[in-house]
């Protein structure tokens, strides 16, 4: 839970810091738009200028090579009012003709020059004057200075130099208007620039390139509003994926024609400055973002690092408590003394650690233990670094306890030798267990002892030798619930102890009843019936709480009339062996959904009545496999405190036969015995 907590909290920032990220890099590239823009109408506005200047240097030189460097202009126009109109505007062709054709190279368009009372003289193009003209001339005689017009005419702009002419006494003589198409005007800005220009006017003005498409509505009404209000506009517009700059200039606004006259600047070019300017923030989005992440994973990683540190100490912690409370633990220095005990070993002891730590181990020593022991367990720990066996000990107030130890070296970070570890399991309680056991299995001797001299069926040397076998794994047996009641009663300060209660009352059961199987098990009963059904059915009666436990079914298929001339308790000590055999390997190999079934048939060969038992489970594992063919095929007594040895050694003993079918995905036993049919 913490960690998702962690996941969610982290994933929050990392949106958070995401998201600061993007607002600022838009208001840093915004505002690096707008210092752009405001450059970019400064190129504009310079390269504007520095076109305007040549063309109004044009008009500069016209002026003054035919006003003011040619005096034959000049005495023409003095005869205004003495000569007749037409005869002025002949002279004036004759010698302004072949000036006109030259300055028609430097793009200029018209030229007409007006009397000083507003009368045209002359017109290169031979067009009428219009009212904008008069306006213009008037403005020149009245204020006797330059004025310069732009002249709309249907779609085309035209730039007008307007200069008064004087004689050399400054006598007001004329005016000349010089035209210049403003076309030509953005051809030049063109050629000279790395920007593309358009004349607008604004009362004429159609949002018909593709890239005013993309505009909203409401940007397009926007920018005719401000278009009409006479105001510069600069904005970026994307077209085809390539974003760019677009200014509208100012150039002009006519009271005349009741409109402005813009330029239009723009970059199409796919390497222009805006697209550079966002492909940078682009890169710098993409690094600050791999930036965050590794940022914050590495805080992940740490903070993740520091919850799974803290985890692993309270674990550890936990472990700790577990061992002082439950473990019997000691470490000593090289010459023995103690340096560190559990809990649990100062409770076996009686002595508190405050009694032990600085004590030589020394103080555990019982008097029984000879100090040749102590040598040998310091010679073995030098020579071969480890030590394990048993000792006998005795605590504060002088009672005897015996521990199984296992000792070991402690090393320092130089892997040097600083001392000892022990650990340690008191096995008093399994002492005083298998005392009882010796004295059982001398009481079971010398029972033993007697049966060969009151049972005549037991003369024979074969079958004394196999009962020998059969006691000594029955003996062997009798040591595993005596094994599991002493582990139970180490557990009962550290567990529930009805739960060991329940469990040691098991194993008491199971040696009661294995002791009872011996009281019977030599009863000369040997006339007796035995009837197959009720041994199979009590068996697994005396197995159902194990079977239960384990989740273990048994089913059996055995008719009621197969009887068999096999004493009651050793057919019975036949099943129960291969049935607790079944127990133990279903156990070890952790198998789940085992069933047993148990079946019998009886067969005539010869005249013989025998019975074959067939008890099959569907126990999986490699190992089991193996082990069972090894103890069914073994010459010797290596597996007799086996289950399944024992099971053989009844079978042998009463004449029968034993095999199996055995394979890793299930077991068949087959037992052939003596049959006797009910009458």
């Amino acid at each position: 839970m913490e960690k998702k907590s962690l996941n969610i909290r982290y994933f929050i920032y990392f949106v958070i810091s995401l998201a600061f990220i993007v607002v600022f890099l838009n208001f840093l590239k915004e505002r690096e738009f707008k210092y752009f823009l405001l450059d970019y109408e400064k190129k504009v506005q310079k390269e504007y200028l520095e076109t305007f200047e040549h063309y109004k240097n044009i008009s500069e030189l016209i002026y003054f090579n035919e006003f003011i460097k040619n005096s034959n202009l000049i005495n023409i126009l003095k005869e205004l009012e003495s000569k007749d109109k037409e005869s002025i505007t002949n002279e004036l062709l004759v010698n302004f003709e072949d000036s006109f054709t030259f300055y028609k190279t430097l793009e200029l368009e018209e030229t007409t020059i007006y009397s000083s009372q507003n009368q045209l003289v002359l017109s290169t193009n031979e067009e009428p004057k219009d009212n904008f003209i008069s306006k213009i001339v008037n403005k020149v005689i009245t204020f006797k200075k330059d004025i310069i017009e732009y002249e709309i005419d249907e779609k085309n702009v035209y730039l007008i130099f307007s200069k008064p002419i004087f004689d050399e006494k400054l006598n007001f003589l004329a005016v000349i208007n010089l035209k210049f198409n403003f076309d030509s005007l953005i051809n030049h800005l063109e050629k000279n620039s790395d920007f593309r220009f358009r004349k607008i006017v604004s009362n004429d003005f159609s949002l018909d390139e593709s890239f005013f498409l993309n505009m909203t509505s409401q940007n397009r009404n926007k920018l005719v509003v401000d278009l009409n209000r006479q105001v510069d506009v600069s904005l970026i517009l994307k077209e085809k994926l390539i974003e760019f700059p677009l200014i509208f200039r100012t150039l002009f606004y006519s009271d005349f024609y009741k409109n402005s006259i813009y330029l239009l600047s723009y970059d199409l070019t796919q390497d222009n400055q805006i697209e550079k300017i966002d492909m940078f923030f682009d890169y710098i989005m993409l690094f600050l973002i791999l930036i965050l992440i590794i940022i914050y994973y590495l805080f992940y990683k740490i903070n993740n690092f520091k919850m799974q540190k803290e985890f692993l100490d309270k674990e550890y912690e936990e472990l700790f408590e577990q061992i002082d409370n439950y473990i019997l633990k000691v470490e000593t220095d090289l010459e023995g003394n103690i340096t560190f005990v559990t809990k649990n070993f100062c409770k076996i002891s009686g002595y508190t650690k405050e009694e032990l730590i600085g004590k030589n181990i020394n103080i555990l020593k019982h008097p029984d233990v000879s100090d040749k022991f102590f040598e040998k367990l310091w010679s073995d720990l030098q020579d071969k670094k480890i030590w394990e066996g048993e000792i006998k000990n005795q605590d504060k107030y002088g009672n005897s306890y015996w521990i199984k130890a296992i000792i070991f070296p402690k090393y320092d970070i130089n892997k040097q030798i600083i001392g000892y570890n022990s650990i340690r399991i008191n096995i008093t309680d399994t002492k005083q267990l298998q005392k009882i056991n010796r004295l059982l299995k001398e009481d079971l001797s010398n029972k033993l002892n007697e049966i060969k001299v009151k049972d005549k069926t037991l003369v024979d040397s074969t079958k004394v030798h196999l009962m020998s076998k059969i006691l000594d794994s029955l003996s062997h047996q009798w040591k595993i619930p005596i094994s599991k009641i002493s582990f139970e009663l180490q557990k009962l300060h550290k567990f529930n102890q009805t739960d060991i209660e329940n469990n040691i009352d098991l194993e008491l059961k199971n040696l009661s009843n294995m002791l009872n199987e011996i009281k019977y098990l030599f009863s000369t009963r040997n006339s007796e019936k035995t009837n197959l059904l009720s041994v199979v059915s009590e068996s697994i009666f005396n197995l159902k709480e194990e079977l239960d436990k384990s989740g273990i079914r048994v089913k059996f298929d055995i008719k009621p009339e197969i009887y068999t001339t096999i004493p009651f308790n050793e057919i019975k000590n036949i099943i129960l062996n291969i049935l607790k055999n079944s127990l133990e390997q279903a156990n070890m190999n952790k198998s789940e959904n085992v069933l047993i079934y148990i079946m019998a048939i009886d067969e005539k060969i010869d005249g013989n009545s025998d019975v074959v038992i067939k008890i099959e489970d569907n126990i999986k594992g490699e190992n089991k496999r193996d082990f069972i063919n090894e103890i069914l095929s073994a010459t010797d007594d290596k597996y007799f405190d086996t289950y399944l040895y024992l099971s053989k050694l009844f079978i042998e003993k009463n004449g029968g036969l034993f095999w199996c079918d055995n394979t890793i995905y299930n077991t068949s036993y087959y037992i052939k015995l003596n049959k006797q049919d009910s009458k």
